[in-house]
């Protein structure tokens, strides 16, 4: 009897198990016409830059992974067409009708790209269809489903303007998408502030007092404002990085301000550390539309912005080695002056 039940426990802890597993797995069914190829190409574009490769069978296909956070990637065909996909834990998606005019149906932004292109299927003028384009990104600002419309219905147009004004409201996440990487890059240095001087920002420290952007005493202190986010692994990474040099410079002559784009409390708390008079953590929960932001037109994470006491700006995006070696030239410079 005892063996019974210790053989019944067995199997149920496999089903549990067994079913624990595909809950977390992502499912992509497919049947589509017009497949001329024996495989499809798929092609990651976040949270990893990647390829695979699907081999349908009469069209018709089923591909299955574990993602451990939201992934976009593309599937392509031998023609060059391409339509997205978005997996995360526990979705189940599935595509019919051709690649010319996917029917895909699913969790997330799978059922708003579809929506989208509804939308846009019975119409003819391009401006008509550019219009529903502009239309959904204005009213999707958090769905990546935006970062793709985007780019192949305005990546290519010379209206910069309209770029910068559809790109603005659009959340971090979104932002950081990497099809969305060349249709910033072409915002031009005009539509960026060309100010030498950061306006003065009101912020709280975790203790409640405010933060103080002009040193007291005779020696300069330098501010490295770095902007990071918990949802950009890469922000994370060269934030933690930073740490060394607040070990490496003196209190007095360098700091760095870790500015989080986080909207929700909790998660901005997971990824800092203890503050001390070098080492400060501050988020005031506005995300992209923090003021700095927008006047320095920062549309990209990691980032950062070094400044003087006066909140002159002396350069942005230093790391490593750049930035130490701006560092010691600076206080070498101070030392030279006294």
């Amino acid at each position: 009897m005892k063996k019974l039940y210790l053989l019944l426990l067995s199997v149920y802890l496999l089903f549990c198990l067994d079913s624990c597993r595909q809950s977390d797995e992502f499912e992509l069914k497919g049947e589509l016409e017009g497949i001329t190829s024996d495989m499809i190409l798929v092609v990651f574009d976040d949270p990893d830059s990647k390829l695979d490769t699907i081999y349908p069978r009469g069209g018709k296909f089923t591909y299955a992974f574990s993602p451990d956070t939201l992934n976009t990637f593309r599937l392509v065909n031998d023609s060059g067409e391409v339509f997205p996909i978005f997996a995360d834990k526990g979705w189940k998606v599935s595509v019919k009708g051709s690649f010319a005019h996917p029917e895909i149906k699913g969790d997330g932004p799978n059922n708003e790209y579809q929506e989208f292109l509804q939308s846009i299927h019975a119409l003819k003028d391009s401006a008509q269809i550019c219009q529903q384009a502009e239309n959904f990104i204005k009213s999707h600002t958090s769905s990546p489903a935006s970062a793709y419309i985007l780019y192949w219905y305005f990546s290519q147009s010379a209206n910069l303007s309209l770029i910068a004004r559809l790109t603005e409201p659009l959340t971090g996440k979104v932002k950081d998408c990497r099809v969305l990487n060349e249709v910033l890059q072409k915002l031009p240095e005009k539509e960026k502030s060309t100010s030498t001087y950061l306006n003065y920002l009101s912020v709280k420290k975790r203790n409640g007092e405010y933060l103080s952007w002009s040193s007291s005493g005779t020696q300069k202190q330098y501010s490295l404002i770095n902007f990071w986010a918990s949802w950009d692994k890469e922000s994370i990474a060269i934030k933690d990085s930073l740490y060394a040099l607040c070990e490496k410079f003196s209190k007095n002559n360098f700091r760095v301000v870790n500015f989080s784009l986080d909207y929700n409390k909790e998660e901005w708390q997971k990824n800092t550390q203890k503050d001390t008079e070098q080492w400060i953590e501050v988020c005031d929960y506005k995300g992209w539309n923090n003021q700095i932001l927008k006047q320095q037109n920062i549309q990209r994470l990691p980032y950062n912005i070094l400044i003087d006491r006066n909140r002159k700006i002396l350069g942005s995006n230093l790391y490593g080695n750049a930035l130490q070696t701006k560092m010691e030239a600076l206080i070498a410079e101070d030392k030279q002056q006294k």
